[in-house]
């Protein structure tokens, strides 16, 4: 059963699925296994006849912290105040907050996410939380007391559980309460020695993290919630999070979901601030949105995940294709548990309704070779019929894929992928054998190859002549890119068609002489 499905199946009743982010720098990847791991939730739940609501909380009510790498330093005077005031870097959006939310709304769009969209200071300018951060006043020596035992680290008697906004220098980071009768407090500031009176009430301040996330519980009626493995260590806010949940809001803590980190190959866990990270926007934009969701449902969230932007990625596609033609029938799969679990994962991944019939496939190896030697998507669907692809009326998911492509040579593709194929063959001093692979390499290329066909017949060529796999692939790279390797051959050689290439070929046979 699919790690999503056996979630469903524990819980009964009408159920709430939430998840959030703090919108401080570039929104990832990685932050995207929280919000994918709700939504594949919640279509568990659809489908197990559940009624779902599914929220997303911008937290934009918490404080600038760091100035993510790749922004101007001078934003550094914004530290300690919150988000939603904080002006955007660009100077294009409204806020800080809004400059990173609206890309990762558009790729929600993309990847076909349905849910409530909350921002955390509309919240509580509208008085959501009052009734909770008066309950969290009253009983604040408990929540001291729970914080204390629960985390392991002493929290003064004092403790009042509320970041007040200075009046004067705007952080809400540095501001410490020193009296309070509700709903006034007085407060001062550590960092600009401002001393002042507030109400704590309708987005004059907020609730620490650990107690503002049960207060959401509490407000939202939160039954299910994915949250990463650093808030479910021992001690951490989730442990925090159940007791304040039961013992000052007087609720049950939603079932937990911890998920893991998606890590960057080489460089680990994909960080904002410091710039290590693949945007989410990006990852829709060079793969089809149905492959990052691929990524996502068939991992269980508790196993971390690693990727990069090269072989990596064109790895990912391939296995979807596998997992598509498994779905359709097309490939089949001996273990029956094996072969449910991946229809089921393919049935998650699409962003839309399932296709009724097997989309066409042309893999992403194929595909990098003709968006470079063909150029218009007339011209790479038209080179596609010639090799025996059959392509539909609907070419809608093939030219998204060809514009995936398109995007990730023009911004992630290394050096190893781009292709520059020479004008005319280079003057090579061919040896007999060498002469004769050739030849025989011209006679066997026929109109109508498949990738695979093409490579058999340069195995099939080599043998009977120069004999060294690694020689014949390496004269052949030579002549068609004054290289010593390249792309696979039966993609590059069916992408610029089989009548140059016999030509091209042809063509060197006859250089020097």
């Amino acid at each position: 059963m699919h790690w999503a499905d056996v979630i469903a199946s524990k819980v009964q009743g009408k159920q709430v699925v939430s998840t959030g982010i703090s919108p401080s720098g570039e929104i990832h990847v990685g932050n995207m296994r929280e919000v994918l791991t709700g939504e594949i939730v919640c279509r568990a739940l659809r489908d197990a006849g559940k009624d779902v609501t599914f929220y997303y909380e911008a937290d934009d009510m918490d404080p600038l912290r760091k100035v993510p790498k790749g922004i101007d330093q001078s934003f550094s005077k914004y530290i300690g105040q919150p988000l939603f005031k904080v002006p955007a870097p660009d100077g294009i959006h409204s806020s800080w907050s809004e400059q990173f939310i609206e890309p990762f709304k558009e790729t929600l769009d993309i990847v076909g996410v349905k849910l409530d969209f909350l921002y955390t200071h509309e919240l509580y300018e509208r008085g959501a939380f009052n009734d909770l951060i008066k309950i969290s006043f009253e009983k604040r020596e408990k929540i001291a007391n729970i914080l204390s035992e629960v985390s392991g680290k002493q929290v003064q008697p004092d403790y009042y559980p509320f970041n007040v906004i200075c009046d004067s220098c705007g952080r809400l980071d540095k501001t410490e309460i020193t009296s309070f009768s509700w709903p006034v407090a007085e407060y001062r500031c550590s960092n600009c020695n401002y001393s002042g009176s507030k109400d704590v009430r309708n987005g004059n301040g907020k609730l620490p993290w650990r107690v503002e996330w049960p207060a959401k519980w509490a407000y939202l009626h939160v039954t299910i919630e994915p949250f990463g493995k650093d808030h479910a260590a021992s001690g951490g806010s989730y442990d925090t999070g159940k007791r304040i949940a039961s013992e000052i809001f007087n609720i049950n803590p939603p079932f937990p979901v911890v998920y893991e980190w998606i890590l960057l190959r080489n460089q680990g866990a994909m960080h904002s601030s410091k710039g290590v990270l693949i945007r989410s926007i990006d990852m829709v934009r060079m793969a089809p949105p149905e492959i990052l969701r691929f990524l996502i449902a068939k991992n269980n969230p508790e196993r971390h995940i690693e990727m990069d932007t090269g072989t990596g990625l064109i790895s990912l596609v391939n296995e979807y294709d596998i997992y598509e033609r498994v779905y359709f029938g097309k490939e089949e799969v001996e273990d029956g548990e094996r072969k449910r679990d991946m229809k089921r994962v393919y049935e998650l991944s699409q962003p839309g309704e399932i296709p009724k019939e097997m989309p066409v496939q042309v893999s992403f190896n194929h595909l990098i070779n003709l968006v470079q030697i063909k150029g218009s998507n007339e011209e790479i669907i038209g080179s596609l019929r010639k090799s025996s692809f059959v392509i539909p009326s609907d070419t809608g998911r093939l030219i998204s894929r060809i514009e995936a492509v398109r995007y990730w040579l023009d911004h992630f593709a290394g050096d190893e992928f781009k292709i520059k194929l020479n004008e005319k063959p280079p003057v090579l001093d061919l040896r007999e054998v060498e002469r004769d692979f050739i030849k025989t390499l011209i006679s066997r290329l026929s109109d109508g190859l498949s990738p695979e066909d093409v490579n058999k017949v340069i195995h099939e060529s080599c043998a009977s002549s120069i004999g060294e796999k690694q020689k014949c692939f390496s004269l052949l790279y030579r002549i068609f890119l004054n290289s010593e390797k390249g792309p696979r051959l039966g993609y590059l050689f069916t992408s610029i068609g089989m009548e140059k290439v016999r030509n091209f070929l042809a063509s060197s046979l006859n250089q020097g002489h």
